[in-house]
């Protein structure tokens, strides 16, 4: 889907902000085809990596939203436009110990709370999906873990066995249906290597896919020009 289709596309886009556990200020955008009579939408979750934020995603948010897909994109605490605590003091990820990179998982499920909460008449998370990219992979796991309906599926860039206290193995063994696409870049053996050691724990299928590209995480998606539509495919398996 180029750039003048999307931008012709009719979409509804809101702004979602959600407080914390801790009264921490956690952002996101949900937006979704513009359509009076749909009632449910088949829904991805994107989050980001480490030091990055929501507008990072490339082409694979017009790819999803071309297949009628609704997408929420979560700013990370200390990220983007989550940057602010309960007092309005502003946060850096550069400055958070592990135990506010901890929480990061109840922050996405405080954001999908608030959707619910804002939208009554429409259902968003029935049918869904989420990809994360290291950090946010190792959140998706998590927080998929946390919810009482599963994701259908689950990929992850670049993804860590253990990252700022975020260790997602035992969380994996849980999710009993839930596949698997598991990404890393050419060069990456880091996560080739987590990717080897978590498909271990996995209880469904886990799909190890090598990119073309050399680079990690998110940036994966603006050199590897195909990686975006392998997703967007990917995922149509399972929200059909």
């Amino acid at each position: 889907m180029n750039a003048s289709c999307y931008a012709a596309q009719k979409l509804t886009k809101k702004n979602v902000k959600a407080a914390a556990s801790d009264g921490f200020s956690i952002n996101a955008v949900l937006t979704y085809p513009k359509n009076n009579t749909q009632k449910e939408f088949k829904t991805v979750i994107l989050l980001h990596s480490l030091g990055y934020d929501s507008g990072w995603w490339g082409d694979l948010p017009q790819e999803l939203l071309a297949k009628n897909y609704a997408i929420l994109t979560i700013d990370l605490r200390g990220h983007g436009k989550s940057v602010y605590d309960s007092s309005l003091d502003r946060v850096s990820w550069k400055n958070m110990k592990n135990a506010a990179y901890e929480k990061y998982p109840e922050d996405v499920l405080a954001v999908i709370n608030k959707v619910k909460e804002e939208n009554p008449k429409r259902i968003f998370f029935n049918n869904w999906a989420v990809v994360g990219s290291d950090i946010g992979a190792s959140t998706a796991v998590i927080a998929s873990d946390k919810m009482k309906i599963r994701p259908k599926t689950i990929v992850m860039l670049s993804p860590v066995v253990k990252t700022k206290g975020l260790y997602i193995p035992v969380c994996l063994a849980h999710l009993d249906n839930v596949d698997i696409l598991a990404v890393s870049g050419t060069d990456d053996t880091i996560s080739k290597d987590a990717s080897n050691y978590l498909s271990k724990f996995a209880q469904a299928n886990f799909v190890g896919y090598t990119s073309d590209s050399q680079t990690t995480g998110m940036l994966m998606l603006k050199n590897d020009t195909r990686l975006s539509k392998i997703i967007a495919e990917w995922i149509s398996q399972y929200l059909n």
